[in-house]
């Protein structure tokens, strides 16, 4: 019985201890909690949700590290009324607002940090995919740019020995023109002096013609007047 008493008294002491140090730490972080705005539960296992301020009243359950909780007011005494929401409907109680922070947990925290760094990790391959997607959908312009710079060149090449060609050809149609007219006007002066040298042939004919006949003319008086004499009449005269 002595023992159960001195347990009990140890116990008592124990809770008093903690509720001073309850009340020293509350003062300082009292400052920290304000009514009216969503608060978390301290980052522990289980912390008692009460009917009352006070660690005597009774526990109305227990509530997880992390659960969200509401601050309706905060007593002198750094107890803080709380509202918390269980299958939607609205349970009233008290907590030591020492275990209350503004921040979630640091569990909710990492969960929520590696979610934001999961979609920033999915974000970034996304993007490199569609960065690799435009690197080759750039290199493939690239190429094609550089066949159509090729092609551009050797068409240009082509078109400027067209040209050279085209150049040639119509300066040699020039000239062929040119000595077509040429060609045509020695035609023409070649008839003329064909013409001209038929005529002249007529002339010299009549003019050979017409001397053969003089000549003829000439000794045949030549030969009537100037004829040698008979010698037979000569002998028969003697």
């Amino acid at each position: 019985m002595k023992k159960l008493v001195k347990s009990n008294k140890t116990i008592l002491s124990l809770m008093i201890a903690v509720s001073a140090s309850a009340i020293t730490y509350s003062s300082t972080a009292l400052s920290e909690v304000q009514s009216g705005y969503t608060h978390y539960v301290t980052d522990s296992i289980e912390i008692p949700f009460r009917s009352q301020p006070g660690y005597k009243y009774k526990i109305l359950r227990m509530l997880k590290s992390g659960t969200k909780v509401t601050i309706l007011e905060v007593n002198d005494d750094g107890w803080a009324r709380l509202i918390y929401n269980h299958n939607g409907k609205d349970i009233e109680g008290w907590m030591p607002s020492s275990v209350l922070q503004n921040q979630p947990i640091a569990k909710v925290q990492v969960q929520k940090q590696e979610r934001k760094i999961a979609k920033i990790e999915k974000e970034l391959n996304q993007l490199n995919l569609e960065k690799n997607t435009l690197q080759n959908r750039f290199n493939d312009t690239a190429k094609e740019l550089k066949e159509v710079k090729q092609d551009n060149f050797e068409l240009n090449k082509q078109l400027e020995e067209i040209k050279a060609i085209s150049g040639n050809a119509i300066q040699l149609n020039n000239e062929n023109k040119q000595m077509a007219q040429q060609i045509e006007k020695l035609n023409n002066e070649n008839a003329i002096m064909k013409e001209q040298i038929d005529q002249a042939k007529d002339v010299v004919q009549r003019q050979w013609f017409l001397t053969g006949g003089g000549v003829l003319l000439l000794g045949l008086l030549l030969g009537r007047f100037f004829r040698v004499p008979n010698r037979r009449n000569k002998w028969n005269t003697l």
